[in-house]
């Protein structure tokens, strides 16, 4: 699935960089989450996957483990923006305690595809209601082939 992926970003204006070894997720993330072996067999060699325009990308391990800085957003920024707008609603925190953000956008709007760790299922929001998701695949290789296929535009 990955090099299938890697061919179709390439010939997309992806940049994509690899590492030989397998990249580790954070002790925190695999606390947080029930992280899915398909989702990170495919992201755990994976340093940067990002479009030309810098404005889409696939969080990798080293996204969230970096935690972001001023220039970057974090891996969980729609999360915390979330929570500043509700001030600190236990809604927002029990949404993302259940979706695992995969691919965050700034390209007209904010926006992400998540892993529904419950079910497996891929799900997409947007601002500036996060948390109002909508399902596009039930299952992260669907999501994968959804977009191969190029009906899931990145």
């Amino acid at each position: 699935m990955l090099d299938r992926f890697i061919k179709w970003a390439e010939a997309n204006g992806w940049n994509i960089v690899t590492d030989s070894e397998k990249i580790e997720l954070p002790e925190e993330i695999r606390k947080r989450y029930a992280v899915p072996d398909k989702w990170y067999s495919f992201i755990c060699r994976l340093r940067i996957c990002e479009n030309s325009s810098q404005d889409k990308w696939f969080l990798t391990p080293l996204d969230f483990a970096d935690g972001g800085n001023d220039e970057s957003f974090r891996w969980n920024e729609f999360e915390l923006m979330s929570l500043e707008w509700t001030d600190n609603d236990s809604s927002v925190r029990k949404f993302w305690d259940r979706h695992m953000p995969i691919v965050m956008s700034v390209a007209g709007g904010y926006s992400y595809y998540a892993i529904d760790t419950e079910n497996g299922r891929i799900v997409t929001g947007c601002e500036p209601e996060f948390e109002e998701a909508r399902g596009v695949a039930e299952s992260f290789e669907e999501f994968i082939e959804k977009i191969i296929a190029g009906e899931i535009v990145l």
